[in-house]
């Protein structure tokens, strides 16, 4: 990609206030800002926060060009293409209703840009994890447990192989959360805006 091709319409303005560390309450914050053109035209700003004093730092991408509406996105994947993308706010719930797997936002969660691939490989990571955290259970209930999560892994792999359909489901009660995707899939993907 060119230079020119990089460009975009945005100009960040100077930060003059200075902002304490919210950690060491010692140190000046120092925030770099880039806003960076994705290869599909996306502009998005990357931030980086670090602390002059103590090994504090925060990350952050933030997408410049949603709408920001309220709702739910919901994108059916029936042909094995997991290209499409995901921009998650930190208020956004993504969820594979098949798999009954549901990723929601921590107290701390940042803005998540990831395919559908990536949020696959995510589910199929936690879900193992959690059955290994069943082992040490002695809870009488573990069997059933056990086999509700390999019941999960084993859709959520299907699903990264093609061999599944199934739906993504993204909710944001406030905004900012969206998916895209390439031409071909445009018409399995449907919002339903939120209304009050």
């Amino acid at each position: 990609m060119s230079n020119e091709e990089n460009k975009t319409e945005y100009e960040l303005p100077d930060i003059t206030e200075k902002i304490h560390c919210p950690i060491c309450k010692d140190g000046i914050i120092k925030i770099n800002r880039t806003i960076h053109r994705l290869p599909d035209g996306e502009d998005i700003l990357i931030l980086l926060m670090e602390c002059s004093n103590c090994s504090y730092q925060n990350r952050d991408v933030i997408t410049l060009q949603t709408a920001f509406k309220p709702g739910q996105w919901i994108l059916n994947v029936e042909d094995g293409d997991l290209s499409a993308k995901i921009f998650r706010s930190p208020e956004g719930t993504i969820s594979i209703p098949e798999a009954d797997m549901e990723i929601e936002p921590g107290s701390h969660a940042n803005y998540m840009i990831t395919t559908i691939e990536g949020i696959l490989e995510r589910m199929i990571k936690w879900a193992e994890y959690f059955y290994k955290s069943l082992e040490d259970d002695e809870d009488k209930t573990i069997d059933e447990r056990r086999k509700k999560v390999e019941k999960t892994i084993e859709i959520l792999k299907m699903c990264k192989a093609g061999t599944q359909k199934f739906k993504v489901v993204l909710t944001d009660k406030t905004g900012g959360s969206y998916i895209t995707t390439t031409s071909k899939n445009e018409k399995t993907l449907v919002f339903e805006e939120e209304t009050e």
